[in-house]
């Protein structure tokens, strides 16, 4: 079946066709429909509101207790805290996550209460912990791993306001600023700030290191760098509970634990992730460093129960390659980098037993469904979910940089590559995020749309 252009799909009982783009030939392949090769998606349409089941106990004898958890808002479930997870082969170099600084501040006064969970239907492997609050700052210094509590949040700052015509890459003219309604879409929202960009595929990239700045609306929250050794806010964990930290029993396996440097097994304190190849099969996660309160839930484990990434606002700056290594066994040769609402991993995440199979969320970013395959799928695993059958070119030989945005104003989620010279920097403009959401309007090649049915 060919299709050209966009899908315009016309389903009874829905108020407007949905438009989910098809770039080239679609193809089946063991089940899963491929389109074409594309640099940019961007998902419209989260349902916003129901409930799903949050587990409240896992008893000894193999009992999952839960409750009815409700959620409301343009991106929810997905605006409650995600951790993000990871499976090889992959070298996986950098990650920064950013919120808005505005929106920091308002929790850091007045925290609202969050829940999170997950399992997975492919041959995925998933994971989950909490966090610590006062930051935990991991790092190599002089050949020695060394880490400490941070106390210290330095002086009060003010950010300057930014100037939309100076930090956007792709204008040449000042950006107008636009205030837009919570169901706004992204489309509208193109229109709205309608920019002078180009129309070549390489520039359907965002440009290098001008696109950042070291201050903006988006400030950087939580940071890993493998080459340097250095991570801020976040922590690395595994599903090796009962090795060194966690635990383990007959009845539920192993819950999560701290992750050990070679990203294999676990430890009894928190390490800092190797700058190596994470092989097939292998997987861990990522949370923030902050432990886990009343708001997170139920924990299995309650030692490595800490808070994943929250807000309705966040941006997710990924920087990996994913090589081939021929693999056939188990997982063999199948990398993915996804995100699941964190309730999942704190409780069991490949066991029924979590809130995954109620809706509570996922979002696969990057994923490889077969062996050896070269193309990577995006899903969002909802009660609206579905993916996109446009594709991303698995990085096998060279290092890319991915950019995830939740954008809460057009209920958006776009996954984007960049070019290869952005900087994870602390801090990005509203000009450079807000151009992310809304350059799949232009005519570039490139850029695919999917909207998510109601």
């Amino acid at each position: 079946m060919k299709y050209t252009g966009a899908i315009v799909l016309a389903s009874t009982g829905l108020a407007s066709a949905l438009t989910q783009q098809c770039s080239g030939t679609a193809v089946d392949e063991g089940g899963n429909w491929w389109c074409g090769a594309v640099e940019q998606i961007l998902y419209e349409g989260f349902s916003g509101s129901g409930t799903y089941k949050g587990v409240t106990n896992m008893g000894a004898s193999g009992e999952c207790e839960t409750e009815d958890v409700p959620y409301s808002g343009p991106l929810a479930p997905l605006d409650e805290d995600l951790s993000i997870h990871i499976r090889g082969p992959i070298n996986f170099k950098e990650i920064a996550v950013y919120n808005l600084a505005s929106e920091k501040k308002k929790r850091d006064i007045a925290p609202s209460p969050h829940v999170h969970a997950r399992r997975h239907g492919h041959e995925h492997f998933h994971e989950q912990r909490k966090n610590k609050r006062a930051e935990w700052i991991t790092a190599t210094i002089d050949g020695k791993v060394v880490s400490w509590e941070n106390n210290y949040f330095g002086p009060a700052t003010e950010v300057a306001p930014v100037d939309a015509a100076a930090t956007d890459p792709v204008a040449d003219v000042a950006v107008a600023e636009v205030t837009v309604a919570p169901t706004t879409t992204a489309a509208e929202v193109a229109k709205a700030t309608s920019t002078s960009k180009s129309s070549s595929k390489s520039s359907s990239k965002s440009s290098s290191k001008s696109s950042s700045t070291s201050g903006g609306a988006w400030e950087r929250t939580s940071y890993y760098n493998a080459e340097q050794q250095v991570t801020d806010n976040l922590v690395f964990l595994g599903n090796y509970g009962g090795e060194g930290s966690g635990v383990w029993d007959t009845v539920w396996g192993n819950s999560l634990s701290y992750l050990n440097a070679a990203g294999d097994g676990g430890s009894d304190s928190p390490k800092v992730l190797k700058d190596a190849l994470i092989p097939s099969n292998k997987e861990f996660s990522i949370f923030t460093s902050e432990k886990c309160d009343g708001s997170c839930g139920y924990s299995r484990a309650e030692d490595v129960a800490y808070k994943g990434f929250s807000g309705a606002n966040k941006v997710f700056l990924f920087h990996f390659k994913m090589p081939l290594d021929g693999d056939r066994g188990f997982n063999g040769d199948m990398p993915a980098i996804w995100a699941l609402n964190a309730r999942i991993p704190r409780t069991a995440q490949y066991s029924d037993c979590s809130c995954w199979t109620s809706g509570c969320g996922e979002a696969d970013i990057y994923e490889v469904l077969a062996k050896g395959d070269t193309k990577c799928k995006s899903t969002f695993h909802l009660k609206n979910g579905a993916g996109s059958s446009d594709y991303f070119d698995r990085p096998t030989d060279s290092y890319i940089k991915v950019a995830t945005v939740f954008d809460e104003a057009t209920a958006s989620v776009a996954i984007k590559q960049l070019a290869d010279d952005f900087d994870f920097s602390t801090g990005l403009s509203e000009a450079v995020v807000s151009g992310w959401i809304s350059e799949f309007a232009t005519s570039s090649t490139g850029s695919s749309l999917f909207q998510l049915s109601t």
